[in-house]
């Protein structure tokens, strides 16, 4: 007897249900913070697949009512839904946050980034410590408090549900006040960030990366000052700024590292752990001492002793991306 192949119609009719729940969010029928519902119905979808092995492989027909009914049961939640009491916990939100210098002589500022791009730069307004167009899901956790010496603190909590970001142009954008010392931590997630610090007057800075790419431009400041990076499975770019005293202190992850160092810039470069990544030294710098295939050891520029103003990375572990020096 000839065995029959599995042909039910289950999943064309799934296929064409996706396009039309697409086009249907496209045209504004089912609003984009309703289409965070699907995250929460994968049961059903276990169920419906559940039903088609029991049904479609016996009866194309059955397998098509199945499907016909799985879309139409979808369709009319995502529209429905909160109509119905159903939440969307993924509604995009836009706020602006303002903070004036006022009485304060200094800063410290905490902020914890999410899955949306950052981009952050100095603010020209003399007047302001911080200006910002936050695009969120969730609640946006805000404070700032003190005198003379100003706390501030930012990050987004997730509403707990698992949304799915369909609006692709939300981003933060944040602007810091160029006028005032300040001590910047900074928490990152899965979201890229161009942070361009160059102007700012740092007294200390710490960065951990997270998984999203990093580019980074850090200020010669008007004292010397640290900075804490920790890298993450994203690349990070690295620009140094000129004379400036500066100690880096960096640990890698599995993400590149590339540093863009100052011409005629006095440098000096610690390697402690090489990981399992590469390492590219240029030949303006000179060897002290390397061990480990050269991977590992201490490079400095002529003169960087008795240099002015002195450039300072201590490399404690690289992790497995690579480390270039340019």
């Amino acid at each position: 007897m000839e065995k029959r192949g599995y042909r039910s119609l289950f999943w064309p009719i799934v296929l064409i249900g996706v396009g039309v729940i697409w086009l249907l969010g496209s045209m504004g029928v089912i609003p984009q913070a309703n289409l965070n519902l699907l995250a929460s119905m994968w049961p059903l979808i276990l169920i419906v697949i559940g039903l088609d092995l029991l049904i479609g492989r016996n009866s194309p027909v059955g397998g098509a009512l199945v499907g016909l009914v799985a879309v139409a049961a979808v369709i009319f939640l995502l529209i429905a839904g909160p109509s119905l009491g159903m939440a969307t916990s993924g509604t995009l939100k836009t706020k602006s946050l303002s903070a004036s210098i006022g009485e304060a002589t200094s800063a410290t500022i905490r902020m914890d980034f999410a899955s949306e791009p950052v981009k952050m730069y100095a603010l020209e307004d003399k007047t302001s410590l911080l200006k910002a167009e936050i695009d969120y899901y969730g609640t946006l956790q805000y404070s700032e408090t003190g005198n003379p010496d100003r706390r501030i603190s930012l990050s987004q909590q997730s509403s707990g549900a698992w949304s799915i970001p369909w609006n692709t142009t939300a981003s933060w954008d944040i602007g810091l006040s160029p006028n005032l010392p300040i001590d910047l931590t900074i928490d990152g997630a899965s979201g890229s960030a161009s942070l361009d610090l160059s102007e700012l007057r740092l007294t200390s800075f710490a960065i951990d990366q997270g998984s999203g790419s990093l580019t980074l431009s850090l200020p010669a400041s008007t004292q010397a000052y640290t900075a804490d990076i920790v890298g993450g499975s994203g690349s990070l770019t690295l620009k140094l700024p000129e004379n400036a005293d500066l100690t880096i202190r960096l640990d890698g992850a599995s993400g590149s590292i590339n540093i863009d160092v100052p011409d005629d810039a006095a440098l000096q470069v610690e390697i402690r752990d090489a990981g399992s990544g590469s390492v590219n030294m240029p030949n303006w710098l000179d060897a002290v001492r390397v061990y480990n295939d050269n991977k590992e050891g201490q490079w400095e520029t002529a003169g960087f002793d008795s240099a002015e103003h002195q450039l300072t990375i201590i490399c404690d572990n690289l992790g497995s991306g690579s480390f270039n020096l340019k």
